[in-house]
C-alpha cells in the first residue's frame, strides 16, 4: 500500500547564482562591527539591511526567489504583491547556536547564506504538534521525526512559512556562519466583499 503525504510543509531551496560583489561584501562586513546579542549568537543592529543602496541588486535577486515561491507554492490569483519587510544579518561563531523560534507578523521568511559550509552548517526545523505518546524510534523519517536538518552552503536561499519553528544547533567547524534573514508580506486585496472577508493591504 502506498503512503501519501497529507498537508506537507514546504521548504523552498534556491541559490544566488553569482558571487557577491566586492562592494556588497564590504557593506556586509561593516555590519559585523555593529551587532547586538541574540539568544545564542549575534545579529546586526540594523534590521533593514536590504534597504542599503549598495545591496539593491541582492535585494532584487532575493525578491525573484520570493516571487518564484509564490508562483510555485502559494499559487494564488488574489491581486497581491509580495515584498520583503525586515532584513538582518546573523553571525554564528563556533560553539554558538541560534535559538528555536518563528517569525510573527510575517507570511514567509527566508535565509540567504553568505558564509556557510555544508559539511558543518545546517538549518533545523521543529515540529510543534503535540505528541500523544513517546515511542522509541529506530528509524526516523518525515512522518515520525520532530526535528529535521538541512545542510546549507554559501549562496543557498531557503524560504518557508514564517510560522514554522526553526533554529541552528551548536555551531561546528571554524567558519563564522553568516546569513541574511528576511521576512515577506504582501500588498493588495484578499478575500471577497460579498463574503464579508475582504481585506485591503496597502
Amino acid at each position: 500500500m502506498p503512503v501519501h503525504q497529507l498537508f506537507p510543509e514546504p521548504v523552498y531551496f534556491s541559490k544566488i547564482e553569482r558571487a557577491l560583489t566586492k562592494t556588497e561584501l564590504k557593506t556586509i562586513a561593516q555590519y559585523k562591527d555593529k551587532t547586538v546579542k541574540n539568544i545564542g549568537n549575534t545579529i546586526s543592529k540594523d534590521t533593514y539591511v536590504l534597504e542599503n543602496k549598495t545591496l539593491r541588486n541582492l535585494k532584487k535577486d532575493l525578491n525573484k526567489r520570493v516571487l518564484d515561491y509564490f508562483d510555485k507554492i502559494v499559487c494564488t490569483d488574489s491581486p497581491i504583491i509580495p515584498y520583503i519587510t525586515q532584513s538582518w544579518l546573523s553571525y554564528t561563531e563556533p560553539n554558538q547556536f541560534h535559538h528555536h523560534h518563528n517569525h510573527s507578523n510575517s507570511y514567509v521568511s527566508g535565509v540567504f547564506y553568505i558564509n556557510a559550509d555544508k559539511d558543518v552548517d545546517k538549518i533545523m526545523f521543529f515540529k510543534t504538534d503535540h505528541r500523544e505518546l513517546e515511542l522509541n524510534i529506530t528509524r526516523y523519517n518525515i512522518f515520525n521525526a520532530m526535528t529535521w536538518n538541512y545542510p546549507v552552503e554559501t549562496g543557498d536561499v531557503i524560504l518557508f512559512r514564517s510560522s514554522v519553528n526553526h533554529g541552528v544547533g551548536k555551531k561546528k567547524g571554524t567558519n563564522t556562519r553568516t546569513s541574511l534573514s528576511f521576512n515577506v508580506f504582501f500588498k493588495g486585496k484578499i478575500g471577497e466583499d460579498t463574503q464579508l472577508t475582504e481585506l485591503v493591504l496597502e
